[in-house]
C-alpha cells in the first residue's frame, strides 16, 4: 500500500512538471508604429507682408546726377510648390506670385532749369525658386534663389526750360532674381506656417519721359529698382510622398 501511494505521487508531480513546462512567459506586444513627420509632398498657400523698394535713377544728359530714392508698401499673393526630404535636408520647388502697390520716387536735376521727377509703382511679382534646407523635425530653415518678374507703372512730369511741364506716363515689365531665406513650421501635419524675407532684383530699364523743348531730342532715364519683401504665409501640406515611419515597443 505505503509503495502504491509513493507511485501515485511521484507520477502527479512528473504531471505538474511537464505541464509547467509547456508554459511560455507573456511577451509584450509592440506599440502599434508611429509615423514621423515629412516634410515630402506639396503644398499651397497664401502670403502677405510689406515690401521696401528702392529706385536708381540716371538721364542720359551728360553732367546729370543720379539719385536713389526708397519707397514702401504691401504685398498680397499666393505660392505653390512641392518638397523632398532625404535624411533632415529638404530641396524643393516654389511658385510665387503676389499683387504689391510699392513706389518711390526720384527727381533729378538736369540743369539749372531742366528737372525730371520720376514715380515708379511696382504693381506684382511672380517668382520661380528653388529651396533647401535642413529640418528640425517640424521645423524648416531654407534658402531660396531663383528667377523674378516684375511689373511696373511709372509717371513722370519733365520740367524744361520755363514751358509747361510735360507729363508721361506707361508700364514696363522686367526679368530679375530673387534670393532669400525664411523658417516654416508644421502646426499640424498638413498646415504650416511662415516668416521669410526676399531679396528682388530688376536690373536697369530705359524709360523715355519725353522730348527737349526746341530740339526734339529723347529725355531717357535709366532707373534700377531693387525690393526687399518681408512676409508671413501659411501652407496646407497635401503630404503625397508619405512619411518615414518609426516602430515604438
Amino acid at each position: 500500500m505505503k509503495k502504491l501511494l509513493l507511485s501515485s505521487t511521484f507520477l502527479v508531480i512528473c504531471s505538474a512538471a511537464a505541464n509547467a513546462s509547456d508554459l511560455r512567459l507573456p511577451v509584450k506586444a509592440p506599440v502599434a508604429a508611429a509615423p514621423a513627420f515629412s516634410w515630402t509632398g506639396c503644398y499651397i498657400g497664401a502670403h502677405v507682408g510689406g515690401t521696401q523698394i528702392r529706385s536708381s535713377a540716371a538721364t542720359n544728359f551728360e553732367g546729370s546726377g543720379s539719385t536713389g530714392d526708397n519707397g514702401s508698401g504691401v504685398i498680397a499673393g499666393g505660392q505653390v510648390g512641392c518638397n523632398y526630404q532625404a535624411g533632415n535636408w529638404v530641396f524643393g520647388i516654389e511658385g510665387e506670385g503676389a499683387w504689391s502697390n510699392s513706389g518711390a520716387t526720384n527727381t533729378l536735376i538736369v540743369s539749372p532749369v531742366d528737372s525730371i521727377r520720376l514715380t515708379t509703382k511696382n504693381t506684382g511679382n511672380f517668382s520661380i525658386a528653388g529651396r533647401t534646407g535642413i529640418s528640425f523635425d517640424r521645423t524648416l530653415i531654407y534658402g531660396k534663389g531663383g528667377w523674378a518678374f516684375g511689373l511696373f507703372d511709372f509717371n513722370s512730369t519733365l520740367n524744361c526750360c520755363f514751358v509747361a511741364p510735360t507729363f508721361v506716363s506707361g508700364s514696363y515689365n522686367r526679368n530679375g532674381f530673387l534670393v532669400g531665406a525664411g523658417v516654416e513650421h508644421a502646426v499640424t501635419r498638413n498646415w504650416t506656417v511662415k516668416f521669410e524675407y526676399n531679396y528682388l532684383d530688376f536690373g536697369s530699364n530705359l524709360v523715355n519721359v519725353g522730348t527737349v523743348f526746341g530740339t526734339g531730342a529723347p529725355v531717357n532715364v535709366s532707373e534700377a529698382p531693387t525690393s526687399h519683401v518681408f512676409k508671413i504665409g501659411a501652407n496646407y501640406r497635401f503630404d503625397f510622398g508619405g512619411a518615414p515611419v518609426l516602430a515604438k515597443y
